[in-house]
């Protein structure tokens, strides 16, 4: 029935005024409470039918509070849904485990807010076996409250992106001596459910972002410094925070999309959710104790597990198990635990993502994974192994310490290796020598590695290419591909992982 009351908990004053706004005008009577102490005083009076709870708050968190609402048999009965800026599937169970509800992820929607209200107020409705508690007046806000006046929106948004710029210019100043990540994260989590209710979704996004790097440790600074210069011109100019432009054949690759993420810690999955939203991809949280199923399996396009020393025996990674080979498997991790796997397990993935990837290059690969057939897993002999045959390769790159490294390691792995000092020849020796493998450097004097690769696919020679770079831009990493590479690596890198891609490369 309209008009239930309502109690909500957040301790950001523009996210209180406009979601009570939102559910006032859909005929809820609202109570709003800024800590979750603050709640529990008006609860002893105020019996509302649902509240909606921030789990980040100061003191009490909305975890503890849901809790203590449900132990009291005065107020269990009350439905309670979390507000988050994120919902991995840990999070989701830990709500779940202190009696939440329901869950709602920020930025919220405002266009379907009251509508997942309602259902979860019918629900609550349905599942109650005598009716209702009178439902207490709101004496702060009786009915007939009206939308906010244009003017006074004008007003929280004017403050709301001058308040927002101020801090982020300050904070790209604290980064020389004395900056504050914990305080800061703190402050930007309240901008993700702010920009999203004031109407600034994607200047909500570039926050989430900073918010997964703040996160993180060690701090990167050259990526904070770089997200808080975009954040601040977001703020200056709101029009401008728009999500960077991915390129389109990204985009038809992987949207509507299911990716799956197994064992990610929160602030990595956070981070690759945000890079897959923007290709407008769905993501699946797993975590690694949990079973794969077919049926689960088959509704995703691409399984994504994040290797470490916990996950590497977990029943997604084992080669002997019913789902092996029904998806495209990337793994993502260290260079030290993705090579540290069974032979057998690497050769199941179809991409790899290393270290500290960036979004841009998580984007290619994953939609070169969705793009590819699984692999299927080769016999584990506990050694690796060539394919059958001398395995040649081809090593261009203008830098001779480079040339004798890599030569070396790959004839230790029982390869035949020739090299080229430069982009002409290294096309005369593809030419000449049909090899399996081509191995490229991007900057070569004469012709560059690009020119190099489109010669060898306009004249049609069957050999896999991997492209060898210093640049991890989003441009360059499609021009590459989109030209025809298979692979590619980022210098500086270890021999083990080009040799990691090139065994996987002989194996598609």
């Amino acid at each position: 029935m309209p008009g239930e009351p309502i109690l909500i908990v957040d301790d950001t004053p523009v996210n209180l005024k406009l979601t009570r706004i939102i559910l006032v005008n859909e005929g809820y009577k609202v109570l709003t409470a800024a800590s979750a102490e603050e709640a529990l005083e008006l609860l002893r009076g105020f019996h509302p039918d649902l509240v909606l709870a921030d789990i980040q708050l100061p003191g009490i968190d909305g975890l503890e509070l849901t809790r203590r609402i449900k132990q009291d048999e005065n107020t269990r009965d009350i439905t309670v849904v979390a507000l988050t800026a994120f919902a991995s599937k840990g999070d989701e169970q830990k709500a779940i485990d202190a009696g939440c509800d329901g869950y709602i992820t920020k930025p919220i929607d405002t266009r379907s807010l009251g509508a997942r209200i309602r259902a979860l107020l019918d629900r609550r409705a349905e599942s109650r076996a005598g009716p209702a508690p009178p439902a207490s007046p709101d004496p702060a806000h009786p009915d007939g409250v009206a939308a906010i006046p244009p003017a006074e929106l004008r007003a929280l948004r004017r403050r709301f992106l001058d308040e927002g710029q101020e801090r982020a210019r300050q904070w790209l100043l604290d980064l020389e001596g004395q900056f504050n990540a914990n305080e800061a994260a703190r402050v930007v989590h309240q901008w993700i459910g702010a920009g999203g209710l004031l109407g600034y979704t994607a200047l909500s996004r570039l926050a989430r972002e900073v918010e997964s790097i703040l996160l993180e440790r060690p701090l990167d600074q050259t990526q904070l410094r770089e997200s808080l210069t975009d954040l601040a011109m977001a703020f200056s100019n709101p029009r401008e925070a728009r999500d960077r432009v991915v390129p389109e054949s990204i985009v038809q690759a992987l949207s509507g999309k299911r990716i799956a993420l197994v064992g990610f810690p929160v602030n990595e999955a956070q981070r690759l959710l945000v890079t897959l939203e923007r290709a407008e991809a769905g993501v699946i949280f797993f975590a690694p104790a949990d079973r794969p199923i077919v049926e689960t399996v088959q509704e995703c396009h691409a399984i994504v597990v994040h290797v470490r020393p916990e996950t590497a025996a977990c029943a997604w990674l084992d080669s002997s198990s019913e789902i092996s080979g029904r998806r495209p498997l990337v793994l993502a991790g260290s260079r030290e635990h993705l090579l540290a796997l069974d032979p057998a397990v690497q050769s199941m993935a179809t991409e790899f993502l290393m270290d500290s990837w960036e979004p841009e290059e998580a984007l290619v690969r994953l939609c070169h994974a969705v793009s590819a057939r699984p692999m299927a897993a080769a016999p584990s002999t506990g050694a690796s192994h060539a394919p059958a045959g001398r395995t040649t390769v081809l090593l261009a790159d203008d830098d001779p310490t480079v040339l004798t490294l890599v030569r070396a390691a790959i004839r230790n792995f029982g390869m035949e290796c020739y090299t080229a000092a430069d982009g002409r020849s290294a096309l005369e020796s593809v030419r000449r020598i049909r090899p399996n493998l081509a191995v490229l450097d991007v900057n070569m004097p004469g012709m560059d590695g690009y020119e190099v690769l489109a010669a060898i696919r306009a004249e049609e020679i069957p050999v896999r290419v991997l492209m060898l770079t210093v640049r991890q831009q989003e441009n360059d990493v499609i021009r590459g591909f989109s030209l025809g590479a298979d692979d590619y690596v980022v210098k500086p890198f270890s021999p083990m992982e080009l040799m990691a891609r090139l065994k996987r490369l002989l194996l598609r």
